[in-house]
């Protein structure tokens, strides 16, 4: 740790003091209900750890994913290189989690934009941090015009592939017996990797007696309802069917897409 030349020990003071600058303008914008934060820290070997984590501040469990990138170079340069990590996560209240960890070189001194962006089941970003690293002093209003273009890329280019569809599973339920159910659905979704190619929603709706109906939907088609009860077994036993319907419906979806491109 002594032996760092003069000119190292410059380069991770410099380092440090970027890491401490934050953007916190837009801050009345996002993260009012999902926080996202970027923690950086520089190993021994000058190596910069990144890891990406976000905090639900409410009391309903949410639906997210993520895009964490890397953006390398100034805007106007030819080679400039972006790399990303995503992934759709559900977060639960009052939980802190972390959702990707990269690292770089901290000694390359290449001007390079860390952003975290957090999405909603709408597409809508709710949660988002950001740092910069080796920047100019007073190019905040740039770096903040560069991110809002990424941002807006992402969405266009989520909506134009349709990536926003796959895999997604919506909640909105209204008592714990949903929610309990949802939660045993969702693990149960992602433990078989069904990644279907529509919309998934568990919908909660007041039913007779002041009892609740769940439905599972796909789309637009409703494949299963049932009248809640909140006895544990009883959930699962229905999530167990909800699963085996939903997957089966996208097996079918699949084959009648196959039939089209065939004739």
């Amino acid at each position: 740790m002594e032996n760092r030349t003069p000119v190292m020990n410059s380069r991770i003071f410099l380092l440090l003091f970027a890491l401490g600058i934050t953007f916190c303008s837009e801050a009345q914008f996002y993260n009012n209900e999902v926080e996202a934060s970027i923690a950086l820290e520089v190993l021994d070997n000058s190596i910069l750890q990144i890891v990406g984590s976000a905090y639900n501040k409410t009391e309903i469990n949410k639906s997210l994913r993520y895009d964490l990138s890397i953006i390398k170079g100034n805007s106007s340069d030819t080679n400039k290189s972006k790399s990303t990590q995503d992934g759709h996560f559900v977060l639960e209240p009052g939980v802190k989690k972390n959702l990707a960890t990269t690292s770089i070189n901290a000694e390359e001194g290449i001007r390079t934009i860390i952003l975290l962006l957090i999405y909603d089941e709408e597409n809508s970003i709710v949660g988002k941090d950001r740092k910069l690293l080796n920047g100019l002093e007073g190019e905040e209003d740039t770096v903040r015009q560069e991110v809002l273009q990424i941002a807006e890329s992402d969405v266009q280019d989520s909506k134009k592939d349709g990536y926003i569809l796959r895999g997604m599973v919506i909640e909105n339920t209204k008592t714990k017996g949903g929610s309990d159910f949802y939660d045993m659905f969702y693990s149960s979704y992602l433990a078989r990797n069904i990644n279907g190619e529509e919309i998934v929603k568990i919908d909660e709706k007041l039913a007779i007696a002041n009892n609740t109906q769940i439905q599972v939907v796909v789309g637009d088609n409703v494949v299963m309802q049932f009248i809640m009860n909140p006895r544990n077994q009883y959930l699962e036993q229905m999530a167990d069917q909800a699963i085996y319907r939903v997957n089966l419906y996208f097996q079918q979806l699949r084959n009648r897409k196959n039939q089209i491109i065939r004739y």
